[in-house]
């Protein structure tokens, strides 16, 4: 490195590219190797790791505060990456993929105990919910109902049905991120990435 590493933040945080070159350059393989250690996929990790420079550059200021900048990279790097992972395990398109997953599949000792972990967040966060939105979230996935269906049954209208089933997948995914976030992570980690 042509600086050390105190030379190197305080560069960098005065906007010097030189030196956020010289930055990413030396960081860019542990960046890229934490996001490819929880990720997986080469593609998305360099994707990610993009970001995160971008990220840093961005915030470039705070490194003039900052005593141990592969610390505060590696930390970046994680959390930004956690985010990520978080967006997407809680995204609906999800839900589908994963309830297939969970009825086509054998488990491994580790996996089928966090099948059992998830299933208990997953009844804590439908039990979470209220009134009709819970009625509806119910008949549509465990009766698999259609909102035609589920409207006649409960006397509402077939965009009220949608309705309450859009709220309840939000409500379902707050609740999974409040309480039970790092389980679903690791699970839907150890489902998809290896």
């Amino acid at each position: 490195m042509k600086y050390t590493e105190e030379e190197l933040r305080i560069r960098v945080s005065a906007g010097e590219k030189e030196a956020f070159e010289e930055l990413y350059n030396h960081y860019w393989p542990q960046v890229y190797g934490t996001a490819l250690h929880l990720i997986k996929v080469p593609e998305q990790a360099k994707d990610l790791s993009q970001e995160i420079f971008i990220k840093l550059w961005e915030g470039r200021a705070k490194l003039a505060e900052i005593r141990k900048i592969d610390a505060y990279i590696y930390t970046l790097s994680k959390n930004l990456v956690i985010d990520y992972l978080r967006k997407k395990v809680f995204d609906p398109s999800n839900t589908d993929f994963l309830v297939r997953y969970f009825a086509n599949q054998s488990y491994t000792p580790g996996q089928s105990l966090e099948l059992k972990e998830f299933e208990a967040s997953m009844e804590n966060a439908v039990n979470s919910l209220a009134g009709k939105v819970k009625q509806v979230f119910i008949l549509s996935r465990s009766e698999g109902l259609t909102h035609e269906q589920i409207a006649k049954r409960l006397d509402i209208t077939v965009l009220s049905s949608k309705t309450y089933a859009v709220r309840a997948l939000q409500q379902i995914r707050q609740y999974l991120a409040a309480h039970e976030e790092l389980v679903v992570i690791a699970f839907w980690l150890s489902l998809c990435f290896i």
